[in-house]
């Protein structure tokens, strides 16, 4: 629970940055500040550590536990929603950094990054990076897919060929359980930090 946050609708900040002492801002819509969404929140964190506001692992650089972001209308930020924060993207790096570990891969390796759905399109690539929300795979090899799910559905219902092609995918997947890896609440604890993911992905590397 994040205390101003928000769904991507009418009135929330979708994108944050800190010029000259203060954070700048985009609203959805372009009318006043409610809250905060997720594209939001991910430059809000990224600034946050970019101008040692905030340490990796969630601390305000003043000690203070809250601070303001727009001050007239409100919206603060808090070290309980930067804990929580914390804790969802872990589960995140979790999924990126097992997977590939457990097919012998590092970022680097990966020739195409596909994000879909309607919040990853929004999302600021390079500050999600940052902060280890994504694997650093070359930018220029991150594509936004959009609504993915009622495409794939779409292809799939009308072209035979298609359905075919899933068909055959879904029987070569390999289903990694993440709860049963070895070294998984330390790689979790890892991924709680607000810094880059390692570029090699070895056991050792979460210690580090």
């Amino acid at each position: 629970l994040i205390k101003y946050g928000m769904p991507g609708s009418d009135g929330a900040i979708e994108s944050i940055r800190r010029t000259n002492g203060r954070f700048e801002y985009r609203t959805i819509g372009g009318g006043n500040p409610q809250g905060i969404c997720g594209s939001g929140l991910i430059d809000l964190l990224a600034e946050l550590c970019r101008h040692g506001q905030m340490t990796p692992k969630g601390v305000f650089a003043n000690k203070t536990y809250e601070m303001p972001v727009v001050p007239e209308y409100g919206i603060t930020f808090s070290r309980e929603d930067a804990s929580n924060l914390a804790q969802a993207k872990a589960a995140n790096y979790c999924g990126q950094f097992i997977v590939m570990r457990q097919f012998g891969i590092g970022p680097e390796d990966i020739t195409k990054l596909y994000l879909a759905g309607g919040f990853a399109n929004y999302v600021n690539v390079q500050n999600a990076i940052e902060i280890g929300f994504l694997a650093p795979v070359p930018p220029d090899r991150i594509v936004k897919i959009g609504n993915a799910s009622i495409q794939g559905a779409r292809e799939v219902l009308l072209s035979r060929s298609k359905r075919q092609s899933i068909e055959s995918l879904v029987k070569r997947i390999e289903h990694v359980e993440l709860e049963t890896t070895l070294d998984f609440f330390e790689v979790f604890v890892e991924g709680c930090q607000f810094k880059p993911m390692p570029r090699e992905l070895t056991s050792a590397s979460v210690l580090k």
